[in-house]
């Protein structure tokens, strides 16, 4: 067993420096548009609020809960950007690597795990420097509750592998439900609240909202990274029963329909 988690380390490594090498080595720009895509929203989003206050600094300035705007959007979209990338990435890694499943030592759990640990550095990355601007800018924060942070992170980062691996498996075997991911992925862009906070949301309306896990995922963390902030309607336990279950679904998705998924051209 020692020898097969060995080996498996070194398949991963290598796809990950051809996952790099293939995503970032041709276009420079690869490397910057990680970054540019938050900031790119972060501006758009404060754009509109200018338009409808009348003025950019207003907007700016102003405050969701006792948190910046900027700050608000940002804590927002950096992770819900992760979450959709890994999802991406993990479902298209068999069809990206079909061709290496020839070599014995190489299995399709490989690319996926590979594409996964990927996107966690860039996360890890980007989020450094958004703040580190933001911070720069004049937007300064203080993180209430770093471990609780880590936590919901990780966790969102773990229930993306999971999705990743379903759909993967889903739209391997049924080529017409890879259209409807894009539309799907939009229409949880609307509804996490990455623009807007749950608690500007009518309690009536809130019973349907949360039931998407991305939107306990995205106020939860900040509510453990601003220290005013309150998240009282969303639930712990409701994301990590939701992590539990997309990766034991993805796994088994996987252990039953892999040798299916590598049988189809």
């Amino acid at each position: 067993m020692i020898k097969e988690v060995s080996q498996m380390k070194r398949v991963i490594f290598a796809i990950f420096i051809r996952e790099l090498k293939t995503r970032f080595g041709k276009y420079r720009l690869g490397y910057l548009w990680a970054l540019i895509e938050p900031f790119l929203h972060i501006a758009i989003f404060v754009g509109i609020r200018g338009i409808i206050a009348g003025s950019l600094k207003d907007a700016a300035d102003k405050l969701i809960y006792h948190v910046d705007y900027p700050l608000f959007l940002a804590a927002g979209l950096v992770p819900f950007f992760m979450f959709r990338h890994i999802v991406n990435q993990v479902m298209n890694s068999v069809d990206a690597n079909r061709g290496l499943f020839a070599y014995q030592p190489v299995k399709p759990i490989d690319a996926m795990i590979s594409r996964w640990v990927l996107e966690g550095v860039i996360f890890v990355i980007v989020w450094i420097l958004v703040f580190v601007i933001l911070d720069f800018l004049g937007f300064k924060t203080e993180i209430k509750d770093p471990l609780g942070l880590l936590l919901i992170y990780l966790l969102l980062y773990t229930f993306s592998f999971g999705v990743g691996m379903i759909f993967c498996m889903i739209v391997n075997i049924y080529e017409e439900l890879r259209n409807i991911v894009p539309p799907l992925m939009m229409f949880l862009f609307f509804t996490s609240a990455l623009f807007y906070s749950i608690n500007m949301i009518p309690k009536k309306f809130q019973i349907y909202l949360l039931w998407n896990p991305c939107l306990h995922f995205i106020e939860l963390s900040r509510a453990s990274f601003f220290p005013l902030y309150k998240a009282d309607v969303c639930s712990l336990e409701f994301i990590i029963i939701c992590t539990i279950v997309a990766l034991f679904l993805g796994l088994v998705l996987y252990r039953l329909k892999i040798k299916e998924v590598l049988a189809l051209e």
